[in-house]
């Protein structure tokens, strides 16, 4: 299926008239809406889930900095499969273990 030209795109055209209305003009409901879609990505990162850092292996002097991360899971996905941080970590620990032998 063909896209719709970038100009005429629902978030584009939202924008520019948030643009128009609200930045460069008197509403305040078109500027908060500017806001939002403006700051759409920092909102994201503040707000949104990041990944846990569950394991950092450092294996000598000039070599690399391994960092294993999981993806993070809603409560009820985590309630649904039984999965807790310490079951993740000691799984990303073996493979950790079983893919880069000791320095």
């Amino acid at each position: 299926m063909a896209q719709a030209p970038v100009l005429l795109r629902p978030k584009y055209l939202l924008r520019r008239r948030a643009l128009r209305l609200g930045v460069f003009g008197p509403s305040r409901v078109w500027r908060l809406v500017a806001f939002v879609i403006i700051f759409e990505n920092g909102l994201r990162k503040f707000f949104g889930k990041q990944p846990d850092k569950l394991f950092v292996r450092s294996v000598g002097v000039g070599r690399i900095l391994t960092v294993a991360a999981y993806a993070p899971m809603t409560r009820r996905e985590r309630r649904k499969t039984g999965t807790t941080k310490a079951s993740l970590e000691s799984a990303a620990r073996a493979d950790l273990a079983s893919a880069q032998p000791d320095s």
